[in-house]
């Protein structure tokens, strides 16, 4: 999102109403922003604030030379071949109308009357958007396909999540990944509801977060089957459905099976957990250093996916390395076993939802000969083994060069990234909108309808001084996301999600605006970036005490949207939207 600067001219300083000091208008200096590598050698950027240049009158054209740009989300692989023409967004609580209505029409079923969801009928409008049909499809409820039916068999595992003929693999690798705390998948998925015998009502709920709160999703609990067998997300004893039916629950969510087809697993993430997620692309990353901050980050407890480039109409059969293109995996461990002749070589272990036989079989698969150089004990530790359940083992240079990118997700702000969840001092939640004509002002590359974007003011409060902490503690760490509304919930009517980022300014006035001249003469002391197409943009950021304003935005001027902007920090600060003129 940083803007180009021109060799004739750059920002000049002045208040926060745009005004310029006759002191300042004979300084000359040069755009001095820099890319500095922080402990963990992850690149920030940085600008100061108070680059000078010469004034050459207020008629004079805008200082700022930028031209902002965006880019497309990387596609996944798995996106259908079908799309809808892009039509208006109407809100994102599509498949939350009856929340209200359930419990009371619960309570008034006869004796062996069983709930059936009008909104989500067995029918093919819940398994397409997109108008295709289906021949043989039968809705048969769980004690229909087994003789003991419960949510949870011997409690939750990894390696339930079995992935059907659906290509919602990013969904699925990311259940696959909380699956290892199972506290977590209880709060989404409440363990006591029984799926057949005393109490059982053929309903279902479950909790996701959504766009800032825990709501509650009912569903009837018909499954599709062909044949009398599930052909979407199963679990692997034939006895559990809670796979099944969460999947269920979130194709309702968005409308439709058919709608979970190709999407980023940082958003699933969220929605199971409410945490924080964020995206790395591997080539982009030192991997030395990556592999040290997903090693901490799983001892930390934090949640990991990944996926691979590649064609969706390829993402049904493996290569010849046993990948399969456009697909997403789990990340299940991470571990620096000591070997004979080799090391200790940096090793990952990942999971294929398929759970089958399709897995990796290059340096450190599950036979390969490396393997003998490495003590019975350890790899026992590692669970090595030649099952073919789509979980093995690769080396972490290979893992980078056959996947394209990781997401982490924790329940908390990592601000210094190091794996672990630090302190929260502070979070808060403030949601608003862009309404066109009036706050949907767009990128800078229009000033006038920029500086009509809603405008929030946060204020970081002095640290507390620790007198065993040696460095600095005149900066506060802060974490600042940006989250569009659920635009996918809709994509059945060809929604989109609209291209969003956020710019930080340092002010001096708290109670006013920020007008559109101090834009045209001052840069961006920090960015979330280039305006992209994710749900959810993010920046971590170390900042000094003093008030600062922050400017969401989408990229096109008057595109409509609701958004939620958070902000975490350690420390103490102030958050609030400033008033529209």
């Amino acid at each position: 999102m940083g803007c180009g600067q021109s060799s004739a001219s750059s920002p000049v300083v002045g208040d926060v109403n745009g005004g310029v000091s006759e002191d300042d208008t004979s300084k000359k200096v040069y755009d001095d922003r820099i890319t500095l590598p922080n402990k963990q050698k992850f690149r920030i950027t940085v600008s100061p604030a108070s680059t000078v240049v010469e004034d050459d009158g207020a008629g004079g054209r805008p200082r700022v030379q930028c031209q902002d740009s965006c880019q497309q989300r990387p596609k996944t692989g798995e996106e259908g071949e079908y799309e809808q023409p892009e039509a208006e967004f109407d809100g994102g609580t599509l498949g939350l109308n009856n929340v209200g209505d359930v419990p009371r029409l619960l309570d008034s079923l006869s004796d062996g009357d069983l709930f059936e969801d009008s909104e989500f009928p067995p029918s093919d409008t819940s398994l397409y958007f997109s108008g295709r049909t289906s021949e043989n499809v039968s809705w048969k409820r769980p004690f229909e396909l087994s003789e003991q039916p419960q949510l949870f068999v011997e409690g939750i595992s990894r390696r339930d999540v079995v992935q059907g003929v659906l290509g919602d693999c990013w969904f699925l690798s990311s259940c696959c990944a909380i699956a290892k705390e199972p506290k977590l998948i209880e709060r989404v998925v409440p363990p006591d509801q029984p799926l057949a015998g005393d109490g059982y009502r053929g309903c279902v709920r479950f909790s996701f977060w959504r766009f800032g709160d825990w709501v509650d999703v009912f569903i009837d609990d018909r499954l599709p089957t062909k044949n009398g067998t599930l052909f979407n997300a199963k679990c692997l004893d034939p006895n559990e459905f809670w796979v099944a039916l969460l999947e269920k629950a979130y194709a309702k969510l968005h409308g439709s099976y058919e709608a979970l087809e190709g999407g980023q697993a940082m958003d699933a993430l969220v929605d199971l957990t409410g945490g924080l997620a964020e995206r790395f692309d591997l080539v982009e990353h030192d991997q030395k250093y990556l592999f040290r901050h997903l090693y901490k980050s799983t001892l930390a407890g934090a949640f990991i996916t990944c996926s691979r480039k590649g064609d969706w109409r390829q993402a049904n059969k493996a290569d010849e390395l046993g990948l399969v293109q456009g697909h997403a995996y789990t990340v299940t461990a991470l571990g620096r076993p000591v070997h004979q002749q080799l090391g200790r070589p940096r090793l990952v272990r990942i999971r294929n939802p398929w759970a089958d036989a399709v897995e990796w079989n290059g340096a450190w698969s599950d036979s390969d000969e490396r393997w003998s150089g490495v003590d019975a004990a350890t790899r026992d530790r590692l669970g090595v083994s030649a099952l073919a359940d789509g979980e093995f083992w690769m080396e972490f240079a290979d893992f980078c060069q056959q996947f394209e990118e990781v997401s982490v997700c924790t329940l908390g702000p990592d601000y210094d990234k190091d794996g672990r969840v630090d302190h929260v001092g502070q979070v808060q939640q403030i949601r608003s909108e862009w309404v066109p004509g009036e706050t949907a002002g767009g990128s800078r590359n229009n000033f006038d309808k920029f500086a009509t974007n809603p405008q929030f003011l946060l204020t970081v409060i002095d640290p507390t001084p620790d007198e065993n902490d040696d460095e600095d503690t005149d900066k506060v760490p802060v974490l600042v996301t940006l989250m569009q509304e659920y635009r996918r919930s809709q994509r059945q009517f060809g929604i989109k999600m609209a291209q969003i980022g956020f710019l930080l300014y340092k002010v001096d006035n708290p109670i006013q605006r920020v007008p559109k001249r101090y834009f045209m003469y001052h840069y961006e002391d920090a960015s979330s970036g280039t305006y992209i197409n994710y749900r959810e943009v993010a920046a971590r950021l170390e900042l000094h005490p003093g008030h600062y304003a922050i400017i969401p935005a989408t990229f096109a001027p008057d595109t409509p949207a609701a958004f939620m902007i958070r902000v975490f920090s350690s420390g103490t600060f102030k958050l609030r939207q400033l008033p529209d003129e």
